[in-house]
C-alpha cells in the first residue's frame, strides 16, 4: 500500500523526480524531517498553496453528490495538496460515492499518514508549535484533537509567525505559519524594489 500511496491521483499531477522521492520517504516514514522535506519539495514548485476557498468549493460539490467532479477539481489543485488531509478525506469520500472501494481506502490512508506527519512537526505549544501547510491543516489537527476553537490570532516570535488558537477550554494551540507568508513578504519587497527602482529613473 505505501508503494502505491507515493504514486497516488493527488501526486502524480505534479509529480517530479524530487517531489516523487521525498513523498515516497514520507510514505514509509512520517516523520518531523520527512514531513517537512516534502513540504519544502511541494512549496518550492508552487509556493502559493491551495487556499480555503479550494475546500469550500469541493466540500459543496460532495455536498452536492458530484464525486466525479471532485476528483477531478483535486487533480487541478496545486501541488500541496498532497499533505493535506482534507484533501485526502474529500477523495476518499468521493472514491465512496463512486463505488471505488480501492481508492477510498488509499485516501483514508493518506488522511491518516498526513495527520500523523502534522502531529510530528511539535506539539501545538508555544516552544513547539506545530507547522503546517495550509491554514486549513490547523484545523484538520484541531478537530482530530477534539478541540473547539474559539479566538485565533497571529503572533510574531523570535523571526517566525504563528498562529495562536485558543479553544473553548481555554487551551492555546500553536502552529507555525511562516513558510505561507515567505511567498507574500518576498513578492511586498520585489514590488517595493520596482517601485523606488522606477521613483529613482523618473528623479
Amino acid at each position: 500500500r505505501g508503494t502505491a500511496a507515493a504514486k497516488h491521483r493527488t501526486f502524480e499531477a505534479h509529480e517530479s523526480g524530487g517531489m516523487q522521492r521525498q513523498f515516497t520517504r514520507f510514505v514509509g516514514s512520517p516523520s518531523r524531517k520527512n514531513y517537512l522535506a516534502v513540504r519544502d519539495a511541494v512549496l518550492k514548485v508552487t509556493p502559493l498553496p491551495m487556499g480555503a476557498a479550494d475546500l469550500t468549493d469541493l466540500a459543496a460539490l460532495l455536498e452536492g453528490g458530484a464525486f466525479q467532479e471532485v476528483l477531478d477539481r483535486i487533480d487541478l489543485l496545486p501541488a500541496s495538496k498532497v499533505l493535506s488531509p482534507r484533501i485526502h478525506y474529500f477523495a476518499a469520500e468521493a472514491a465512496d460515492g463512486l463505488g471505488d472501494d480501492e481508492a477510498s481506502e488509499l485516501s483514508r490512508f493518506l488522511f491518516v499518514l498526513c495527520l500523523k506527519g502534522l502531529l510530528a512537526t511539535g506539539e501545538g505549544t508555544q516552544a513547539a508549535p506545530y507547522s503546517v501547510c495550509h491554514v486549513t491543516d490547523e484545523h484538520d489537527l484541531l478537530e482530530a484533537g477534539g478541540h473547539e476553537p474559539a479566538a485565533q490570532s497571529l503572533v510574531a516570535q523570535e523571526g517566525r509567525w504563528c498562529d495562536v488558537v485558543t479553544c473553548a477550554d481555554g487551551r492555546e494551540v500553536w502552529f507555525d505559519v511562516t513558510v505561507l507568508f515567505q511567498p507574500i513578504v518576498r513578492k511586498a519587497r520585489s514590488r517595493a524594489r520596482s517601485l523606488a527602482a522606477r521613483s529613482a529613473r523618473a528623479k
